[in-house]
């Protein structure tokens, strides 16, 4: 099932290599003294929760939810943000037939005598992004890079209790463009768009939140 979505690549690499670009273009334009950075400054600022909607390279389009916290600033307009997903989607028939076909050659079984039905798979993520962004203002867009941890879990009645049952842990790399509007004394909502370089599930998602601000 580890193969497919070759199609949908060029897109999610655009869109990581523009916010690498994007992020050392801006921190060489707004260049600092490594005095400006200390760890000091982070602390819990906000936290928020998003739906997501989610279109990965071997499964059918889905929503997912998800939380960030806003850790602060480690330095002029460096922003740190934990994350945390999850997101569950149907396997699309492409990536199911590719596994029937390379299940069949491997037992040196004519083709379509293997038939898994129908196949889900569930994402859990974890990440951390380094974001460029504006302090206190009313609009501010920012982008970042990060880097994410996912836990992959593939179910399915003909996978049931094989090897393909088992979860995959994976590390990717992310790329980050949005936008958050602060309004009233506490409340912010974000939208952001995000390409994610990831094992078996690269991956490109529009989220919209609302964050409360401590």
């Amino acid at each position: 099932m580890r193969t497919g979505g070759r199609s949908k690549m060029a897109g999610w690499r655009t869109l990581l290599a523009l916010s690498l670009l994007l992020l050392v273009g801006t921190a060489e334009a707004r260049a600092q003294t490594l005095e400006d950075y200390d760890y000091s400054n982070l602390g819990f600022r906000a936290l928020g929760v998003e739906a997501r909607w989610v279109d990965a390279s071997q499964n059918q389009s889905t929503v997912g939810v998800g939380i960030r916290v806003d850790m602060g600033f480690l330095g002029p307009y460096i922003r740190i943000v934990p994350r945390a997903g999850w997101w569950n989607a149907d396997v699309n028939e492409e990536s199911v037939s590719e596994l029937e076909r390379q299940l069949e050659e491997v037992s040196d079984l004519p083709p379509g005598s293997i038939n898994l039905g129908k196949l889900e798979r569930t994402a859990w993520i974890l990440g951390l992004d380094v974001q460029w962004t504006l302090q206190e203002a009313v609009l501010a867009p920012y982008l970042g890079v990060g880097g994410d941890l996912y836990l992959l879990d593939d179910e399915g009645e003909a996978i049931e209790g094989t090897f393909l049952d088992s979860a995959v842990i994976t590390a990717g790399l992310s790329g980050v463009v949005g936008a958050e509007l602060n309004f009233l004394s506490h409340w912010r909502v974000y939208s952001e768009l995000r390409g994610t370089l990831v094992t078996d599930a690269s991956n490109v998602s529009v989220g919209l939140g609302l964050a409360y601000r401590f």
